[in-house]
């Protein structure tokens, strides 16, 4: 069976299960009193979040080479279809960013540009990580969990810390000719396994193969260098990244209130910073169906009714697939009528 097959069968018995937990005379009541002004102040919010996203990698991008905010917005949009509905998009993140930037502008390798896309993830993550460790906090001491999930999200939370201890560690001195052997190492290998036969076939030896791939580390490591050297760039992009943030609590927050229910600020942050953690850390797209049980469930566990968790995880997903699928592929059509972002030869 394929993978594809069995997302759909996932996806088919998700949507089973949301139907039968569902109160149904409690869906009417509720669908009849849902705000309309409220859901487009919700979608309006979401707009926004993507301008203040792509304002917030302009900056970095404009570091190495001026390129117009509008054609950095359509290469986000066009970028996030792929993110949305390809695995390995998903997993190898930000690639086909940096691919759009290298042909759409006439200097620097595409190295240099991912270093911009993976710089974006990085505050980006930071900047997420302060209200996801207080929600994790939050779970382990006053929410009743299964065991086995506890210790779970201990046992991650763990990793998380020793990540943050190695990066602080590794301002000191390291064992770096040991670190360069291994690299080399694993990079022999790369190229010898025997699943990676693709890789052989485009370099006539594995001279070229290392050449290429040394290049273009040294080429990221300098731009990511020249990024972090700039504490303003840093700090405007750090500042962006919890303004799109907040955009996105907000967001969650309009939907809560256009179906008539009062949440707290502190349920919002914590049953939507968990929920946006653990989309983004499971390997499969983000179309309808898997993504709203995770939310369903997680709302729940704060204490939300299941049939307005219903309402509301839907209500969510269909505004931010609008924008990630319909909006993107406009994006997309729009970059092929003008010839943006093709590429140059």
């Amino acid at each position: 069976m394929k993978f594809g097959e069995i997302v759909f069968i996932f996806r088919l018995l998700t949507l089973i299960i949301i139907l039968r937990i569902i109160d149904y005379e409690q869906l009417v009541i509720i669908l009849r009193s849902i705000d309309t002004n409220l859901v487009i102040l919700a979608i309006l919010l979401e707009l926004c979040g993507f301008l203040i996203w792509s304002l917030k990698w302009k900056f970095l991008v404009d570091r190495l080479e001026k390129v117009k905010f509008s054609i950095l917005f359509l290469g986000l949009m066009g970028g996030n279809v792929l993110n949305t509905n390809v695995l390995r998009a998903r997993i190898f993140g930000g690639f086909g960013r940096a691919k759009f930037l290298k042909n759409v502008t006439k200097d620097h390798s595409h190295a240099n540009w991912y270093a911009t896309v993976v710089m974006d993830q990085t505050t980006n993550s930071f900047v997420f990580s302060i209200p996801l460790i207080f929600s994790l906090l939050f779970v382990f001491l006053f929410i009743d969990i299964p065991l086995g999930l506890s210790i779970l999200l201990e046992v991650i939370a763990l990793i998380m810390f020793l990540l943050a201890s190695f990066a602080y560690l590794s301002k000191y001195k390291i064992n770096r000719p040991a670190i360069v052997s291994f690299f080399y190492l694993i990079l022999k290998r790369t190229y010898d396994f025997s699943l990676f036969k693709f890789i052989r076939n485009r370099f006539e030896s594995y001279q070229i193969f290392e050449e290429l791939v040394i290049t273009g580390i040294a080429e990221f490591e300098k731009t990511y260098k020249l990024i972090m050297k700039s504490r303003k760039i840093l700090s405007i992009d750090i500042g962006l990244s919890a303004v799109m943030f907040a955009l996105i609590y907000l967001k969650t927050f309009m939907i809560f209130q256009s179906v008539g229910y009062d949440i707290t600020i502190a349920d919002i942050i914590i049953s939507l910073s968990l929920i946006l953690w653990f989309s983004s850390i499971l390997p499969i797209p983000g179309g309808l169906g898997i993504k709203e049980l995770i939310m369903i469930g997680i709302y729940s566990m704060v204490g939300i009714p299941i049939t307005t968790a219903v309402i509301v995880s839907l209500i969510d997903r269909v505004i931010y697939l609008f924008f990630v699928i319909v909006i993107a592929y406009a994006a997309i059509f729009i970059m092929r009528l003008y010839n943006i972002g093709e590429s140059k030869g």
